[in-house]
């Protein structure tokens, strides 16, 4: 089927949204080949909408290009992912306490909401509609804050961080601590306790690397 005729200052933005969200939802793997002709039918777009799709993605180190073989998603070094979770954790805390300076009442009710949202996907067995609906708890966390550089940041390192999220979330013992931690992180926000929104933001970042890693030993093996 011959791609649509598209606008690409309209549509090129969605099509480079879904193929990040791909990434980070797991549903494209690191080390997956991802090949153009492939993904334009999927799209139905031109080779040349991926081509240039997957060189911005590169620039957000999602994906790695490899000459005369192509792109395949992104798999972070043992050395990388140590240096992401420190950086991470520090803007963590850093947005945690500037959320305190300017938490509302209203707020608490807000991420409640979303909180369930997490849980009921979770008993619904909705695999992608979870991951996002804990993306938007922690975003809207950072809303909070009211810091837009600090957003930016910790929205490049969130997203480098989902291509090994997926395997905390896969393990159901894991994804009921987290949602223990959702209300915790609430009543934290709520009572101003620093040093507990600390300790959560530590342990909720540190499941996804710690399996990460003990996956990724596992193939050097």
């Amino acid at each position: 089927m011959a791609p649509v005729k598209r606008n690409y200052k309209k549509d090129f933005p969605r099509l480079l949204a879904k193929l990040e969200n791909m990434i980070v939802i797991g549903k494209l793997q690191p080390r997956e080949r991802l090949v153009e002709s492939d993904l334009a039918t999927l799209f139905n777009v031109s080779r040349a909408w991926i081509r240039d799709a997957l060189k911005i993605l590169e620039t957000k180190g999602l994906v790695k290009m490899i000459p005369f073989r192509g792109a395949t998603v992104a798999q972070l070094s043992e050395q990388e992912i140590e240096e992401i979770f420190q950086i991470r954790v520090v803007l963590e805390r850093l947005c945690n306490r500037l959320a305190l300076q300017n938490f509302r009442p209203e707020h608490a009710e807000d991420l409640r909401q979303l909180a369930n949202r997490i849980k009921h996907a979770y008993e619904q067995d909705r695999f992608d509609e979870m991951l996002e609906a804990n993306a938007e708890f922690h975003n809207f966390i950072a809303e909070i804050a009211g810091n837009h550089m600090l957003i930016g940041m910790l929205h490049q390192l969130r997203s480098r961080f989902y291509l090994f999220n997926t395997f905390a979330w896969s393990s159901p013992e894991l994804v009921r601590q987290i949602i223990r931690e959702h209300e915790q992180y609430i009543e934290a926000l709520e009572k101003g306790e620093f040093q507990t929104l600390s300790l959560l933001a530590e342990r909720h970042v540190s499941y996804s690397k710690d399996l990460y890693l003990k996956r990724l030993k596992g193939q050097m093996t």
